[in-house]
């Protein structure tokens, strides 16, 4: 047996615009160990769901910061950086352009990144709930030790998150 899962973007209108290949599972014989997936094949999977549709979404949300929302002018491309944010799926590596503001309105800064600005904190809200409660839960050597196995949660980060909400 193949199973091959994809992410298939549709326009606005319902169109399909863009298949992408997430993986391709086989399977041979029926087994106790071949039965469904394994924890690493569904992490890789939801991993690669996620890189998708972020950047699917992150593509949107810039083409709307493009242009001046006062004036509708253009915005000039200064340049790009990656900006890292941190989810429950893994990290993510987005590219962030930098667009110098309009002219038609006075700004305290030439240049600005609408990615970096909307994604303050890079982190997911699920990703910093889930390392908060951790914290919240056990004492900071076991949370240490047990995060330190998921490759996708922090263990220094769960303390500052836990004790960041007690203040």
């Amino acid at each position: 047996m193949k199973v091959r899962v994809q992410v298939v973007i549709e326009s606005a209108a319902g169109e399909p615009t863009d298949v992408h290949e997430i993986a391709c599972i086989q399977r041979d014989e029926l087994q106790p160990d071949t039965v469904g997936l394994t924890l690493d094949e569904a992490k890789t999977v939801l991993e690669r769901i996620q890189q998708r549709i972020v950047e699917q979404h992150v593509t949107e949300y810039l083409q709307t910061q493009s242009c001046c929302p006062h004036c509708g002018t253009k915005r000039y491309h200064k340049g790009t950086h990656t900006v890292r944010l941190r989810t429950l799926f893994g990290k993510l590596r987005l590219k962030s352009p930098r667009f110098y503001h309009c002219q038609c309105q006075p700004h305290p800064t030439r240049t600005f990144s609408p990615l970096a600005e909307r994604l303050p904190e890079r982190s997911t809200p699920e990703l910093r709930y889930l390392e908060t409660k951790w914290a919240s839960l056990m004492s900071y050597g076991m949370t240490a030790k047990e995060l330190s196995i998921n490759k996708w949660i922090n263990r220094n980060s769960s303390r500052e998150w836990s004790l960041g909400s007690s203040i």
